[in-house]
């Protein structure tokens, strides 16, 4: 009687697995890191801005000129510098017709707008008050942009 005997392979047990070291970059071989810049809070978000807006809208009581480029501001002031005019689906359809009328399409610039809002206002202002309480929006609105 003859027994057979099978050999069994064996198998080698795995290669332990180490992290392999990340090969040191020289200057020209490290990809270029942008810095990274906090992004800016809407215009409505920064200090003195509410309570300027507010003091414009109480002077220009009973100036529509003055009121309808303030309500224009108000919808702006939503955005931030780097942002552009569009607007939500619940905007007041008088601020899009007002907008439009002003030549402040979809796609301008949000400082671009504000300027063109409170330059109307401006206009529009028909006292000292006015002016002048327009003067410090103003004076907060780009200090913001910049």
């Amino acid at each position: 009687m003859t027994t057979s005997t099978k050999t069994q392979k064996s198998t080698p047990a795995p290669a332990k697995r180490t992290a392999a070291k990340p090969k040191a970059e020289t200057p020209a071989e490290a990809p270029a890191k942008k810095a990274t810049v906090p992004a800016k809070p809407a215009y409505r978000d920064v200090e003195g801005f509410a309570e300027a807006l507010k003091s414009a809208k109480a002077a220009a009581k009973g100036n529509t000129d003055v009121t309808q480029a303030l309500q224009l501001v108000t919808h702006l002031a939503w955005k931030t510098p780097g942002g552009n005019v569009g607007w939500a689906k619940g905007t007041t359809p008088n601020v899009v017709a007002y907008a439009d009328d002003m030549a402040i399409p979809e796609g301008t610039s949000i400082p671009d707008a504000l300027a063109a809002a409170l330059a109307a206002a401006d206009k529009g202002a028909a006292d000292k008050p006015q002016k002048d309480a327009l003067a410090v929006l103003t004076k907060v609105v780009k200090a913001h942009a910049a």
